[in-house]
């Protein structure tokens, strides 16, 4: 159910995009209603605030929008491009970093509502748990966040307890980098057995890998945004993970599990700062706020 209730939206992020090269164009008008700006550009430093996405010949709509106040993310929406549907997440803090995220979708009965509590050991993210429920069914999770030797991301793993005491299910998130960029996805999904103290079971195991491809050397909007509310996040939706890179990616390709790969090239405008403002088609516009 959440696959297809994000579909259309995902595929027109996806598809928004044309192929990739460098193009720049004027600095983007001043978002920030509060400040009396009335559409003064932006030089300097900004944080992104909305994505807005073409969604028919005369039609838009802010497909993602970042509430932030001096900076700091306290709210996101993701909107599907193709219906009413919205998941807002509400973000708490302890002191300057995230400790829960409320994410729920507004579809009666829901399909996502999940709330996330974060664990930081020496200021990075090191855990982090989700307890959900869906009609009558209570969904418990604990995520381990490991890094290499380099302090670099490498694994997100995921053990699942779906309306049992033991665990059920198990994912696993294996990143690739390439300097700062993640450049390879596997994600990795099966069963876990073995009663009181189950273990996955690898006959059961499924992988899709991404890959991300052709990255430019301009700054990734979702930088400006906090690191850890995507790392969480993005365990729902794991096309995604690019989206912690420091650069742009110029091209996704998928590897199912069975059949064909599927390559989407993507491309932007940028402006003289060196932040993308849309696609090449302008198909889609990154929206930001000054700091």
């Amino acid at each position: 159910m959440t696959k297809k209730y994000f579909l259309s939206t995902l595929a027109a992020v996806a598809l928004g995009f044309v192929v990739s090269c460098d193009n720049t164009t004027d600095d983007p008008p001043n978002q920030n209603n509060n400040n009396g700006s009335s559409g003064n550009t932006i030089t300097g430093p900004r944080i992104l605030a909305k994505i807005n996405s073409k969604i028919s010949a005369t039609e838009t709509k802010d497909t993602e929008e970042y509430i932030t106040n001096t900076g700091i993310l306290s709210q996101a929406f993701l909107r599907d491009a193709g219906s009413s549907n919205m998941t807002t997440a509400t973000v708490t803090y302890s002191g300057d970093k995230i400790s829960k995220i409320r994410y729920i979708d507004n579809v009666n009965p829901h399909v996502i509502d999940n709330t996330y509590n974060l664990t930081y050991t020496s200021g990075k993210l090191t855990s982090f748990t989700m307890d959900q429920t869906i009609v009558t069914t209570t969904t418990h999770s604990d995520f381990e966040v490991i890094y290499d030797a380099n302090g670099q991301l490498y694994r997100i793993i995921e053990k699942k307890k779906m309306g049992s005491a033991n665990y059920t299910h198990y994912a696993e998130c294996k990143f690739t980098f390439s300097a700062s960029n993640v450049v390879k996805l596997d994600y990795t999904t099966m069963l876990m057995s073995g009663g009181s103290t189950p273990t996955p079971d690898a006959s059961t195991s499924s992988t899709m890998t991404y890959a991300y491809e052709n990255y430019d050397s301009k700054i990734n909007p979702y930088t400006t945004l906090p690191k850890e509310y995507f790392m969480v996040i993005n365990t729902l939706f794991p096309i995604n993970f690019s989206n912690i890179s420091s650069n742009n990616m110029g091209k996704l390709t998928m590897y199912p599990p069975t059949g064909s790969p599927i390559s989407i090239p993507k491309g932007y405008l940028y402006d003289s700062q060196n932040f993308p403002v849309s696609d090449q088609g302008q198909a889609m516009k990154y929206i930001y706020k000054p700091l």
